[in-house]
C-alpha cells in the first residue's frame, strides 16, 4: 500500500489496482488484462483493423489510469508491421507509478517497464518493437476542459490526431459525472474525422449511458460480455462497426425508465427522458427502419 492506491487481489487471484480516494478498483471482476482484451482488442478486431489501416493507427487512451488497457493493445499487437500512436488522457500519473512499483504482481507491463518510465518522466515515448512503430504520449489536466478547448483548434489541439479507436475507461458517474455528460460526448463525437471510422467501447451498459451516446449523435450497440457483466456498450461514428445496434425495442424499454435523461452537467442524479430527449431519439438514424435490414449493417 502507497499513498492513495492499494494493491488488492480479486476472486480470481488476479491483482489489481485500487483508489482509495475514490473508493473504486481498476478493472474490479476479472482483472486488467483479461478486460481489456475482451473490451478493445477482440471485440474492436484490434488486430485486424490495424493491419487493414494505411499509415498510423490512431489511439486514443482516456483515462489512463494504471495503464492496462494501452499495454495489453500494445502487446497483442506488436508482431503486426504497423505504426501506433497512443494518446493517453488522465488528471494525474500517480496510479500509474504504484502500478509500475508493483510491476512484477500486476503481471502485464511484460518488458515494457523502461519505456512506462520515460513516459512518466517526459509525457512522452517512442520506441520500436520487432515491426511495430509506437509513439505514446500523455496529456495531463482534465479531459473534459482539454476536448472543450479543442474546438477551438488551439495549438495542443491541433497535435492530436482524430482517433480510430477510444479506450473509454473513466471511474464510474457516481464519482466522475464530469466524464459521463452529454456536452462531453458531444464534444468527443465532433472532435472525430468523419472520413475515419472509429468505435468506443465501455463497461458500462446503462441506459442513460447509451441514451447520452445517442444523443451525442454516435450509433450504438450492445458490447461483448465481461466478467459479471452480460454485456457492456460500445458506439461509434460508423454503423458498420456496431454489430448488435439497439433497436426499437430497447428505444421503448428507455422511454419507460426512470433514469434515462443524460447529465446536462457535472452532476449526478437519476431523471427519466424528457420529452425533447424522447423526440430526438426518435429521430436517431439508428432507428430507421432500413438499417435495421440485415443486410444493411
Amino acid at each position: 500500500m502507497s499513498g492513495d492506491y492499494q494493491l488488492v487481489r480479486l476472486n480470481n487471484g488476479i491483482c489489481s489496482v485500487r483508489s482509495l480516494a475514490d473508493a473504486e478498483t481498476f478493472h474490479p471482476v476479472v482483472g486488467p488484462v483479461a478486460e481489456a482484451e475482451a473490451l478493445y482488442v477482440k471485440q474492436l478486431r484490434m488486430r485486424e483493423r490495424i493491419r487493414e489501416n494505411a499509415g498510423e493507427f490512431v489511439i486514443w487512451d482516456v483515462g489512463l489510469g494504471a495503464a492496462a488497457n494501452p499495454l495489453t493493445v500494445l502487446r497483442a499487437t506488436r508482431d503486426l508491421d504497423c505504426q501506433i500512436r497512443v494518446v493517453s488522457f488522465d488528471h494525474t500519473l500517480e496510479p500509474l507509478k504504484f502500478a509500475l512499483q508493483h510491476a512484477l504482481e500486476l503481471g502485464y507491463f511484460d518488458g515494457y517497464e523502461n519505456r512506462v518510465n520515460r513516459l512518466l518522466d517526459e509525457h512522452r515515448v517512442a520506441f520500436c518493437d520487432g515491426a511495430q512503430n509506437v509513439t505514446w504520449e500523455f496529456h495531463p489536466g482534465d479531459f473534459p476542459a482539454w476536448l472543450s478547448g479543442s474546438k477551438s483548434k488551439n495549438k495542443n489541439s491541433r497535435s492530436v490526431p482524430p482517433p480510430h479507436v477510444i479506450l473509454y475507461d473513466a471511474f464510474s458517474p457516481a464519482r466522475n459525472p464530469a466524464m459521463w455528460t452529454l456536452p462531453l460526448f458531444t464534444d468527443l463525437f465532433q472532435r472525430l474525422d468523419p472520413a475515419r471510422s472509429c468505435a468506443l467501447p465501455t463497461y458500462s451498459r446503462s441506459t442513460i449511458l447509451r441514451v447520452t451516446l445517442l444523443l451525442a449523435g454516435f450509433f450504438v450497440g450492445v458490447g461483448h460480455a465481461t466478467g459479471e457483466k452480460e454485456e457492456t456498450t460500445i458506439a461509434a461514428n460508423d454503423r458498420g462497426l456496431i454489430r448488435e445496434p439497439l433497436d426499437r425495442h430497447w428505444l421503448d424499454r428507455a422511454r419507460r425508465s426512470h433514469s434515462a435523461e443524460p447529465l446536462a452537467e457535472p452532476v449526478h442524479r437519476i431523471a427519466p427522458l424528457s420529452a425533447a430527449s424522447w423526440a430526438k431519439l426518435q429521430a436517431h438514424a439508428q432507428f430507421n427502419r432500413d438499417w435495421a435490414r440485415p443486410n444493411s449493417r
